[in-house]
């Protein structure tokens, strides 16, 4: 089992976007996801469909060292896609709620999670707080979802140092994804920069703007079911193809073969909705 935190400094980068959207699709192509909402603003729960429950991740740092396996487990809901799952988060999760860094990753280890997972992807609020900590103290990779602007350049550059400071034997930066990529001159100067301090960690799929990533957020859709034919959906298969180290054709085979199905369910729905309401 592979437990990837996903994390920056800075806020409005997508890491809830990316967040959700590889979980979803990493799910379609066969593997059993969990994703742990780890920020109060809850939008991952938001929009894996599931929202706001309880308990979720505030009950389990809540909870003592004896139970909070046990609510950990009792945390777990299950989402629209199928081998797809979410701790949802909540407003009243704080930092407060962390006592002991090291207790979240103590909690995932009692419950066994490779029994019924292949990936863990935790989701974080901006800064380095106690929350982000215990993350980053549970994961075995740090994946890093980055604009293309001179202050994140440098932002990462400074968390770098201090994931290698204040963690020395724990996860460090595995992998930097550019988003909002528009292949302009200016970006990609910032993308040779990153290329250079980070050799061999930058992706080469960049996640491009896209305006379906807020359309099917607005429509309460999944991007791979809904939207296979856009330009989105196409750089987030590759993506995981490069991030996970899968075959690029089989990812395609399997997510069309999930599309497929869910389209003919659908119809079906819809062909017993109209006929049941139907005169005899």
């Amino acid at each position: 089992m592979k437990i990837v935190s996903v994390i920056n400094h800075k806020g409005g980068v997508g890491k809830t976007t990316f967040t959700g959207r590889t979980a979803q699709a990493l799910a379609l192509v066969g593997f059993r996801v969990l994703t742990i909402d780890n920020d109060s603003q809850h939008n991952l729960s938001t929009m894996l469909g599931v929202g706001v429950q309880s308990p979720g991740l505030h009950e389990v740092y809540r909870a003592g060292e004896t139970a909070a396996a046990a609510m950990l487990l009792k945390s777990i809901r299950a989402t629209d896609v199928p081998d797809l799952h979410v701790i949802t988060a909540s407003p009243d999760l704080c930092d407060g709620d962390v006592n002991d860094n090291a207790f979240l990753k103590r909690c995932m280890d009692k419950c066994n999670l490779e029994r019924f997972y292949d990936v863990v992807l935790i989701d974080n609020a901006p800064g380095m707080d106690r929350l982000q900590t215990a993350a980053i103290m549970s994961a075995h990779e740090l994946f890093v979802p980055t604009e293309l602007r001179q202050f994140a350049v440098d932002g990462i550059v400074e968390m770098d140092k201090m994931l290698s400071s204040r963690f020395p034997g724990g996860a460090q930066i595995s992998r930097i994804i550019p988003n909002f990529y528009r292949n302009t001159k200016r970006q990609n100067s910032f993308i040779a920069a990153l290329t250079r301090l980070f050799p061999g960690k930058v992706v080469q799929t960049y996640i491009p703007v896209d305006s379906v990533f807020d359309e099917i957020i607005t429509e309460n859709k999944v991007l791979f079911l809904h939207r296979l034919a856009s330009k989105g959906a196409a750089y987030y298969l590759k993506l995981i193809h490069e991030l996970f180290d899968l075959e690029e054709e089989n990812v395609w085979d399997m997510v069309m073969e999930k599309r497929n199905g869910r389209k003919k369910e659908e119809a079906r729905r819809r062909f017993f909705e109209r006929t049941s309401g139907a005169p005899s």
